[in-house]
């Protein structure tokens, strides 16, 4: 998969939702990530939200990748120091997100749900 594969599926189906129902980058963050692998995008966020987050679960010694399945399940959690870094790179997510959107479709948070993180299309006079 590729970030071609993933503008594919935006437009085939007429956009698509990242996360709805959060403005927490501990759910916004892990589920970017999982867009970002799940396509295979080769780009330092990986790396950069990798940092961002810790193993909370103190008898099991595996670092966990940032995914929604472990954190959902309280295994992450954004290390203390690095709230702050974590609003920054989610701005840099948006940002990325955003550029590789397909032509006609932008990234952002939904018109009506300031809480719905998607991709959306652009009405025909916007672009």
């Amino acid at each position: 998969m590729s970030i071609k594969d993933l503008q594919r599926d935006i437009k085939k189906g007429e956009g698509y939702i990242l996360s709805d129902g959060t403005l927490n980058c501990r759910h916004l963050i892990p589920k970017a990530y999982d867009i970002i692998t799940g396509y295979n995008m080769q780009t330092e966020l990986k790396n950069e939200i990798k940092k961002v987050f810790t193993n909370t679960d103190k008898e099991d010694n595996t670092i966990y990748e940032p995914t929604f399945y472990n954190q959902f399940y309280n295994n992450i959690e954004i290390n203390e120091d690095n709230y702050e870094v974590a609003g920054w790179l989610w701005e840099d997510i948006f940002d990325y997100f955003n550029n590789i959107s397909p032509k006609g479709y932008y990234f952002s948070s939904h018109e009506g749900d300031g809480s719905c993180f998607g991709w959306f299309k652009y009405e025909e006079e916007e672009f």
